[in-house]
């Protein structure tokens, strides 16, 4: 299927303002392969997608604001990844090998940009507080756990600009 210049320049800069790819793509109605090739042809003739978003981000507000967002970034990585482990049809041992993977990752992020960033600290803590009420939730009441997961984005984001 044919797509408009718009929609390839509507995917261009939902990821330059800092939209993973695939986010992008799905928010535009185009496969996620297709997006790719978008990028990936679009740096061939000179148009560097990664470098235009480094720049977006840099020259929108500075330093702090380039910050944040590596943090909102990193966590909605994680929550991403999060909901495809728990869609993916794998055995119950991997499963839970990758998302104490992502977990250790997820920590080994939140001491080292603390370090670097003090502001991080309190949204560190606070993100973490969210994480130990959900793994209650899960093994206390999975139905309460169900009636909060489609807010957790909306939490951490607000949870986000309360601590920046």
């Amino acid at each position: 299927m044919a797509h408009s210049p718009e929609t390839r320049e509507r995917v261009r800069q939902l990821y330059i303002e800092g939209m993973p790819i695939n986010g992008a793509a799905v928010t535009c109605g185009v496969a996620y392969d297709t997006a790719r090739e978008w990028k990936r042809l679009a740096k061939a003739k000179g148009d560097d997608w990664d470098t235009a978003r480094a720049a977006y981000r840099i020259s929108d507000a500075g330093v702090d604001d380039l910050n944040r967002q590596l943090v909102e970034d990193f966590a909605r990585q994680v929550i991403t990844t999060t909901r495809e482990l728990e869609a993916a049809q794998i055995a119950a041992a991997d499963k839970a090998t990758l998302l104490a993977q992502l977990a250790d990752a997820y920590a080994k992020f939140s001491r080292s940009f603390a370090r670097l960033n003090p502001q991080f600290s309190g949204l560190s803590v606070a993100l973490d507080t969210l994480k130990v009420i959900a793994e209650y939730l899960k093994k206390h009441d999975p139905a309460a756990l169900r009636a909060i997961q489609p807010h957790v984005e909306d939490i951490g984001a607000a949870l986000g600009k309360r601590f920046a």
